[in-house]
């Protein structure tokens, strides 16, 4: 069974955002745990139904990268998958969506490690 991961950002004007994503794709596809590794924005193309379109997979893993649960993640992100959380079957592709980060030590520490750049 081929499994995809699809990350979902918000997408920004600023391009400074630009390399975010492509950082985690670039990561996570080393990992060798899934056969595609790609992203998408909420706000810009590549958008979410066609990332899903172009990915060749049987399960696609859907991983918002946000912080917490708000209306992206409640609405527009399902909508965009034509899934009802946590996950349905489009084309004959099984969608998972996941959770947003939310509470983690792992966030804990890196805010605590940006502070302690700055002390």
């Amino acid at each position: 069974m081929k499994v995809a991961l699809l990350i979902v950002g918000h997408g920004s004007r600023d391009p400074r955002a630009d390399d975010v994503l492509p950082f985690y794709v670039e990561q996570l596809s080393k990992s060798g745990r899934f056969s595609t590794v790609q992203a998408c924005y909420l706000e810009k193309p590549p958008r979410i139904s066609e990332a899903v379109q172009a990915i060749d997979a049987d399960r696609i893993i859907v991983m918002p990268l946000l912080l917490a649960h708000g209306y992206h993640t409640r609405a527009t992100i399902p909508e965009e998958l034509d899934i009802t959380p946590p996950g349905g079957v489009v084309n004959g592709k099984e969608i998972i969506l996941l959770e947003p980060l939310g509470r983690s030590e792992h966030i804990v520490r890196l805010i605590e490690e940006r502070v302690m750049y700055t002390l």
